[in-house]
């Protein structure tokens, strides 16, 4: 959750990759078997690893024209193991079957770099301090032409290590002994926020709560939830089986629910008997994932549950407005 408030956004580094890509970000999540994510040889390649996050944004909806960066950042134990790491994943690279090329960094000396012709791809690996940042950029648009162009993707690889590392720069990693110890939600947000319930086996492996910027990372519609942030004042996001928004006041909360139920894809439906402060819709929006919303507010925060279930989007919508009631 703290690298998720440091590590840039694609946009950040170059405005064009304004479609962020979707999926799961922080790693590794409770239980979780790295070499199934990364390769059957991750976790002895980054022999102290205490956790990782990753962002990546492309330039077009459409994937044939597009130009994508990907930006890694992970903590490691001490500075030696982050140096270690780097160069034996620098090392393996791709895999043992991908034909690459070792290249050099225009600006970066301690930047460990491929140069991968058949997607047109560069990626780096650079430590800095206990950190090691892993970026990739390449050109789908080229990959589908056939056209072999490095200078059109090295560049825009300097540029997001430049980015992060100066974002990194001022972050401190927490200190392994207290990592049992620091506040997770000193903001109360997870108490504010319906559970999925663990027995469904559904949902993620745990729920986040990340600042404004950190929410950012992933999102769909990347432009307009920012614009909505900034207006209403968000500054906590809080993700578990709803999103709860913390905004700046009660007038913000209520603006940003009809702020986001402004939108020609959604059509109104019935609320949850007994609750007319709700807000519920029926997304007529192709691939959107869940087919119900419904949102409700109450002081300064605003809440979104999301189902393809009638009934459940509603009985979710009450279920957290009580709970918003009764933590205040």
């Amino acid at each position: 959750m703290r690298l998720s408030s440091v590590l840039p956004l694609p946009v950040e580094v170059d405005p064009m990759f304004v479609v962020p890509q979707t999926g799961s970000r922080a790693f590794p999540q409770p239980q979780e078997n790295l070499a199934k994510r990364f390769g059957d040889t991750f976790e002895e390649d980054a022999k102290g690893l205490v956790v990782g996050f990753t962002t990546w944004g492309r330039s077009h909806k459409d994937l044939a024209v597009s130009q994508e960066l990907f930006i890694q950042a992970m903590v490691f134990e001490s500075v030696s193991a982050a140096q270690s790491a780097a160069a034996t994943l620098h090392r393996r690279g791709h895999g043992p079957d991908v034909v690459v090329e070792a290249i050099k960094s225009a600006c970066h000396h301690d930047a460990l770099m491929l140069w991968r012709d058949d997607d047109q791809r560069v990626t780096a690996w650079m430590a800095t301090g206990r950190f090691v940042i892993k970026v990739s950029s390449f050109s789908r648009e080229n990959e589908e032409l056939k056209i072999s162009d490095r200078a059109a993707v090295l560049p825009m690889a300097d540029k997001a290590l430049t980015v992060t590392a100066e974002r990194l720069a001022a972050h401190t990693p927490t200190p392994l002994d207290r990592l049992q110890s620091i506040p997770v939600d000193p903001d109360k947000m997870f108490a504010r926020t319906l559970p999925i319930g663990r027995e469904s086996g559904t949902g993620p492996a745990f729920p986040s709560v990340r600042d404004a910027h950190g929410a950012l990372h992933g999102t769909i519609d990347l432009i307009d939830t920012r614009r909505m942030n900034e207006a209403a004042g968000v500054d906590r996001v809080s993700e578990d089986k709803s999103t709860v928004y913390r905004t700046k006041d009660a007038a913000s909360a209520r603006w940003f629910l009809a702020e986001a139920g402004h939108d020609k894809f959604l059509r109104r439906i019935e609320d949850p008997v007994g609750l007319a402060a709700a807000d519920c819709y029926e997304s007529l929006r192709p691939n959107t994932g869940s087919r119900y919303f419904c949102g409700v507010s109450y002081d300064r925060y605003a809440a979104v549950v999301s189902s393809d279930q009638i009934t459940d989007v509603q009985q979710a919508i009450s279920a957290q407005y009580a709970i918003l009631v009764s933590v205040g």
